[in-house]
């Protein structure tokens, strides 16, 4: 064969190769193309079952090699933020705003092992009193997870944690794969900062999944979005949460609710 002819050759097969691989993301990403929405079902148990299963999805990513929660106690008064960023840890994120029943500026914080990326990440809510200082509220160890699973992966590309002007507590974390984009919402109510609401966000071969919980009034809103067909319609199902004591900030994973 010809040297010209085999250059020629070469050049479609990666001509091909490019379109295949083009064609692969188009199919997973979506390809920027805007759904449009097929049908609605109110089915609760389709609903139901599609979130439990998105879920289980995220759990078996983000569980693979999980950690057991750490036998550490915080100062439970402190006169500055630092005072309760006890060793090994540091600060990783922390927001500012009001959060309970008063007027006072209270803090969240979310601190990292310095010694160990694999490591649960305690969030810790301190109310700022009257008379000067911080008391704390409440410690989650679930709340946001670990930075590094499986010893190197790093489990979000990105996150994020604030108070609003609504007096929410929200955090979003934004990850490819399994594990997906999450946002989650605490408010005080009844003197305990409860879990309200969580969206989340997953993206397969050839569907993109989204799930709204609107956990005070127990309603769960499921988009399937087909991403195989060029129009990506979606589909959507709702169910009805069954009844449950509120969920306390201090007490539960978020992931773990709506696969009991």
């Amino acid at each position: 064969m010809k040297k010209q002819t085999k250059i020629i050759v070469a050049f479609i097969a990666v001509i091909f190769l490019l379109a295949v691989v083009f064609v692969y993301k188009l199919h997973w990403f979506g390809a920027g193309m805007k759904p449009q929405l097929a049908a609605a079902t109110s089915n609760p148990d389709s609903a139901v079952q599609a979130a439990a299963d998105t879920q289980k999805v995220i759990l078996q990513a983000k569980n693979s090699d999980a950690k057991p929660i750490a036998d550490v106690e915080f100062p439970q008064q402190g006169n500055t933020v630092e005072d309760f960023v006890t060793e090994p840890y540091q600060i990783a994120m922390d927001a500012k705003g009001l959060l309970d029943n008063d007027n006072l500026e209270d803090v969240v914080l979310v601190l990292q092992n310095k010694t160990d990326s694999t490591d649960l990440r305690p969030t810790l809510v301190l109310f700022k009193q009257p008379a000067g200082g911080y008391r704390l509220y409440a410690a989650s160890w679930q709340a946001i997870g670990a930075e590094y699973i499986n010893g190197d992966y790093q489990q979000y590309d990105s996150e994020d944690i604030k108070i609003d002007e609504q007096r929410n507590l929200i955090i979003s974390t934004f990850g490819s794969g399994p594990v997906g984009n999450r946002e989650t919402r605490y408010r005080f109510i009844d003197n305990e900062l409860v879990f309200t609401y969580m969206e989340t966000y997953n993206v397969g071969a050839g569907q993109q999944t989204r799930v709204e919980y609107d956990i005070l009034n127990r309603k769960i809103t499921t988009e399937d979005i087909n991403t195989m067909k060029e129009n990506m319609p979606s589909e959507l199902s709702y169910g009805t949460m069954r009844k449950h004591k509120p969920y306390l900030f201090k007490e539960i994973d978020p992931m773990t609710v709506f696969t009991e």
